[in-house]
């Protein structure tokens, strides 16, 4: 990516800052001397040294802090101020790590989410980024623990983020899947794409998988190990450009790997799906179900859903069938973008990769 004849710079996630805080309070913990850097593990292997903003001791907890760096990325939490409160505890009811959010960390009220109902904003693998830098570095004698992690200001950074529709209140979520921001650029965006599926053609590949972010990816090389690293392409939420440069390179076979918010956004006829232009549209998601012959519960259930995750998680017996229903709706807003002789496949992944559903049948 270029931005003024220049490499957008990276930068480091929330849940990557939050590990940093509290791992660099163990190490005061461990050492008695506070350290102006800290190095931790990343979740994809490798590791990433982050400087320490403050340190102080008081009342017997420890308190960290690290200036979020986004890089070049326009990230709404750039220069936040993220900490950790590191407690020893005695009168904890059992030994182990308790793991909390403070300030401007917000809680999760409404189900759809990564996060439970009632939880803070911490996300899976940060959270394990936390606990396994704060393990790592536990003094022998010490058994029980309690890490709060805080972000000054949150409250008032959550206003300007979907954190209050999506039902997160009183602050920021604790993000991140790889510990590292990388920079965001539309126009470099589209241009990476335009390069790779130009690659795929000149090695004389026929099959371009378009996968919308990593995780999507790691799933479905598992399926296509026999196919080159250059056919798989990361597209994000640039459906219409992804497919307009297959058909202008006259690739044979378009593969598509999502999950259930980007398939609901196909089906609906989106192009490019990010989440401020394309807001998930719950009222004709229920509107379809209905013409389908869904019940009225479900039909219910799909207008007042919090994310489509939830729908794709829930239990209810008719979820499969809406499912396929949308599935087969996106498939042919795809198709209807190519021509008759391109071979269309998609995959819809469960968030947890141990299974997936896939179009046509």
């Amino acid at each position: 990516m270029k931005k003024d004849k220049k490499e957008l710079r990276t930068g480091f996630t929330t849940g990557s800052s939050a590990a940093a805080a509290a791992a660099a309070c163990l190490e005061a913990l461990r050492s008695g001397i506070p350290p102006d850097r800290i190095t931790i593990n990343l979740p994809l292997g490798g590791t990433l040294t982050i400087p320490l903003h403050g340190f102080e001791q008081r009342n017997g907890s420890l308190l960290a802090t690290v200036k979020k760096d986004a890089g070049d990325d326009p990230d709404i939490t750039d220069k936040a101020i993220i900490g950790a409160i590191v407690t020893p505890r005695s009168s904890l009811a059992a030994p182990g790590i308790y793991l909390k959010g403070g300030r401007g960390v917000g809680k999760v009220t409404r189900p759809g989410l990564p996060v439970r109902e009632g939880e803070y904003a911490i996300n899976p693998v940060p959270r394990a980024m936390i606990l396994d830098e704060v393990t790592r570095r536990l003094p022998e004698n010490i058994h029980a623990l309690e890490v709060e992690i805080f972000i000054e200001g949150g409250e008032e950074l959550a206003k300007k983020t979907l954190n209050p529709r999506l039902g997160i209140v009183g602050g920021l979520s604790i993000l991140g899947t790889t510990g590292i921001v990388k920079p965001f650029s539309a126009e470099s965006y589209r241009e990476t794409i335009r390069l790779c599926v130009e690659g795929v053609k000149r090695e004389g590949i026929d099959t371009v998988i378009f996968a919308t972010g990593g995780k999507s990816e790691r799933f479905t090389r598992r399926l296509y190990p026999e196919l080159p690293e250059i056919a798989f392409v990361q597209i994000a939420d640039f459906l219409g450009y992804a497919l307009e440069r297959a058909q202008a390179e006259g690739i044979r076979r378009v593969i598509l790997s999502c999950f259930f918010g980007k398939l609901c956004k196909w089906a609906l006829g989106g192009e490019y799906t990010h989440a401020h232009s394309q807001e998930m549209d719950f009222t004709t998601l229920a509107a379809i179900a209905a013409s389908e012959g869904l019940s009225q519960g479900f039909c219910r259930f799909v207008a007042s859903a919090n994310t489509a995750r939830q729908i794709a998680e829930s239990d209810l017996p008719e979820t499969y069938t809406f499912t396929r229903i949308i599935g087969m709706m996106a498939l042919q807003a795809v198709r209807n973008r190519l021509d008759r002789a391109k071979e269309v496949t998609i995959l819809c992944w469960r968030f947890d990769g141990k299974g997936y559903l896939q179009w046509p049948e």
